[in-house]
């Protein structure tokens, strides 16, 4: 029996081997073993590439969450979408200039169970939004609630300042009205 191997275990030069099929064995098995070695490599590298992008997608670190700023305008755009909704709202500002923000908000299914839907805006609607402006100026913000014409009011379910900041209100339910003492809870 003899086999024809293409390199020694450096991968030198091809050699023909009579009669050693356990010797061979051993060569497959280290190239399998270098094969699932460099695969685990491959995986981890990939890995710690596509996490940071990850968990800074999830920051609202852009948006000033100490500050809430009132627009009032027309929607230009709805876009109810995942991973986020955007609200685009043409401003006329007190100049008579016109300015284009846009404003983020949550999933379609946070804002769902919050009781909002696709059709609540349509382009040419009249609305009032308030938001965390961005730090550096740009003209968008992490929404908190949108008053529509009709009056509604559609909360964001997050935008809302930290608890402890002005107008911040309770830190969850049954947490105490911002400014109350707390005590311990009974044992």
């Amino acid at each position: 029996m003899w086999r024809l191997s293409f390199g020694d275990l450096w991968g030198t030069t091809p050699t023909v081997r009579w009669g050693m099929p356990k010797v061979l064995d051993r060569y497959k098995s280290m190239n399998l073993h270098c094969s699932a070695r460099v695969s685990g490599l491959c995986a981890a590298l990939l890995l710690a590439v596509t996490a940071p992008p990850a968990s800074a997608h999830h920051s609202a670190a852009v948006f000033d969450m100490s500050k809430q700023a009132s627009f009032r305008g027309t929607v230009e755009k709805w876009l109810w979408a995942n991973p986020h909704s955007w609200l685009y709202v043409r401003v006329v500002k007190a100049d008579g200039s016109q300015e284009v923000w846009g404003f983020e908000a949550g999933s379609t299914g946070m804002l769902a169970r919050t009781g909002w839907n696709a059709a609540d805006m349509k382009p040419g609607d009249k609305v009032t939004v308030s938001a965390a402006p961005a730090r550096d100026g740009n003209h968008i913000g992490l929404l908190n609630e949108v008053q529509l014409a009709t009056g509604r009011v559609l909360k964001a379910g997050f935008g809302a300042p930290p608890p402890g900041a002005p107008g911040a209100g309770p830190a969850g339910p049954g947490a105490p009205p911002a400014g109350a003492a707390s005590s311990p809870p009974p044992r």
